[in-house]
């Protein structure tokens, strides 16, 4: 029989809240949403409350229902590599869209972010839906919901297989021989998929 654990508690921080208006709010300081202080005032509250982890909202898309609403974001690794310095404990969790990203990157941003943080990274997958979203980066037309989330299961298998390319042992750092590496403990992924054909090995240690 398993034995019962405490509960983990979490929050998601996404702008100055999830509702289009929030910024509307007196107490919302819309102002500094831009500014590094605002989310490491957040994150670094949450972090000495005892918060076990933080979500960090992100998306390609452009807010389209009124004039009025909150427009522009900054990048979900970049506040979560930011507050690194400014917390202790709390598991960092940035949202990173696979729609347009090739998970060689997401693999890279994730496991440079769990180094900084000493093992405190997460990652929160999610999928750019709509033309409006493809437009920006011009490579392919919208997908559907099916597709799009078959592509995000790729992307979660091949940054997986990255992460897993470095042996534990890989990095040996023998200044004897000035061998930083043993080749042998580093893995071609060599992932052919619908959507992805990466090779590998990753160019971040595990």
């Amino acid at each position: 029989m398993l034995e019962p654990r405490d509960p983990l508690v979490a929050v998601d921080l996404y702008g100055t809240g999830i509702h289009p208006q929030s910024w509307r709010r007196p107490d919302s300081r819309a102002e500094d949403l831009f500014t590094a202080g605002y989310w490491t005032g957040l994150l670094g509250q949450a972090d000495s409350a005892g918060v076990d982890l933080a979500f960090v909202g992100d998306t390609f898309a452009i807010a389209t229902t009124g004039h009025a609403d909150q427009r522009g974001q900054l990048d979900a690794v970049a506040i979560a590599a930011r507050a690194v310095a400014s917390t202790e404990r709390i598991g960092l969790v940035p949202t990173v869209t696979v729609t347009h990203t090739e998970p060689f990157h997401v693999s890279k941003a994730i496991a440079s972010l769990d180094h900084a943080s000493r093992g405190r990274a997460g990652w929160q997958v999610d999928v750019s839906a709509g033309q409006a979203q493809a437009n920006l980066f011009g490579r392919k037309d919208a997908q559907e919901a099916e597709s799009l989330w078959a592509e995000a299961a790729d992307a979660i298998e091949v940054v997986g297989l990255l992460w897993d390319s470095w042996e534990d042992d890989a990095e040996i750092r023998d200044v004897a021989t000035g061998r930083f590496i043993d080749r042998d403990k580093l893995h071609y992924i060599d992932f052919e998929g619908t959507h992805f054909s990466v090779k590998g090995p990753s160019i971040t240690p595990r």
